[in-house]
């Protein structure tokens, strides 16, 4: 699975950027958004102030603008 940070503007609605989240790191992941179970890596969630910051630490880019909304995506590998 590949996780993404996506970007969505607030006005419009449509899908601004994407930010990938590097292999490797499926269990910081997990702690940042509070998973329980294998299953919860597979949905889309929205993210709060906490975890785009969390995210921000682990990719290593800082990406948080007041204008877009924030989910976190979930992509199959090919």
């Amino acid at each position: 699975m590949n996780h993404t940070v996506e970007a969505f503007d607030k006005r419009t609605a449509e899908l601004v950027f994407e930010v990938p989240v590097p292999h490797g790191n499926i269990e910081r992941l997990r702690t940042i958004m509070r998973w329980s179970n294998p299953e919860d890596e597979i949905y889309g969630y929205d993210l709060d102030q906490e975890q785009i910051k969390q995210l921000e630490a682990l990719i290593g880019r800082a990406f948080y603008d007041s204008a877009y909304d924030f989910q976190l995506g979930c992509h199959g590998s090919e």
